[in-house]
């Protein structure tokens, strides 16, 4: 049995233990949801960049008084035209999916970082 630190609560050395090894646990999953939120969000502007070209551009052919259909028309055409060219510079591709790479497994590591703190707290 522990020693009890505060008798009012019955608090004891074995459940401070507990105590901060359930801390370590919650402060791994906090930077587990922080690092994967953080890769989502990369994919997620990956992803959503090229429709906010296209929206942008819609709206600045529309704005110059072209009718909807067409200021669509040459939206899709031109971000057409911007894939093409970045997909020919092969650099550019493979320094994004670099950094993506990257940012997971500095994720990763730091998350292997705290498995030291849990072991080091008895779990």
């Amino acid at each position: 049995m522990g020693v009890v630190l505060f008798s009012r609560y019955g608090t004891t050395l074995g459940n401070v233990m507990k105590l901060d090894q359930v801390m370590a646990k919650v402060f791994k999953f906090i930077i587990f949801v922080f690092f994967t939120f953080t890769a989502l969000l990369y994919i997620g502007v990956l992803l959503l960049l090229p429709l906010d070209v296209l929206f942008q551009v819609v709206r600045l052919f529309h704005a110059i008084g072209l009718p909807t259909v067409i200021s669509v028309s040459m939206g899709i055409a031109l971000i057409g035209f911007i894939g093409v060219q970045v997909s020919q510079m092969p650099a550019l591709c493979a320094l994004v999916v670099d950094v993506g790479r990257q940012l997971i497994a500095f994720g990763h590591a730091q998350i292997k970082r705290c498995d030291g703190l849990i072991e080091e707290t008895g779990g």
